[in-house]
């Protein structure tokens, strides 16, 4: 399969100094995607207010709403099927974990881990697409 898509971040210095831009094939190409979406807040983007998901909205709130799950999966629905075109969606899965860390004074932190799976077949050439990320949210909380 050609590789015909940037590989991110682009590299501005090089644009300028008119160099070769490096290059990924288009499974990278779609996670490179999915993981902006999943890490951008909706508004965020300059080129389009609804890029993003609704992650960063729900974040404080996740305790409190008990159906933050399904408004997280319905958010990223909703952005791939309009900023993923490439991909037919099958299945996206969402775990949250909690996750200690011994700091070096002794203290103990607690952050939530967030684990998105999705999962789907890329509509040119009908293979298989598997795409895992972890997102640290509340990194503040500390015991």
């Amino acid at each position: 399969m050609q590789h015909s898509f940037y590989k991110l971040p682009l590299r501005l210095d090089q644009i300028i100094q008119k160099k070769k831009q490096a290059t990924c094939s288009p499974t990278h190409s779609i996670a490179q995607n999915l993981h902006l979406l999943i890490s951008t807040y909706r508004g965020e983007a300059a080129y389009s207010d609804e890029f993003g998901c609704s992650l960063w909205d729900e974040e404080f709130n996740i305790q409190l709403n008990f159906n933050w799950k399904e408004t997280l999966t319905d958010s990223l629905k909703q952005a791939i099927s309009k900023f993923e075109k490439r991909l037919q969606l099958q299945d996206i899965k969402v775990l949250m974990q909690e996750q200690n860390e011994l700091l070096k004074e002794g203290n103990l932190r607690v952050r939530k881990c967030l684990h998105i799976e999705i999962k789907g077949l890329i509509r040119k050439t009908n293979e298989p697409f598997h795409f895992r990320d972890t997102v640290f949210i509340s990194p503040l909380a500390q015991k």
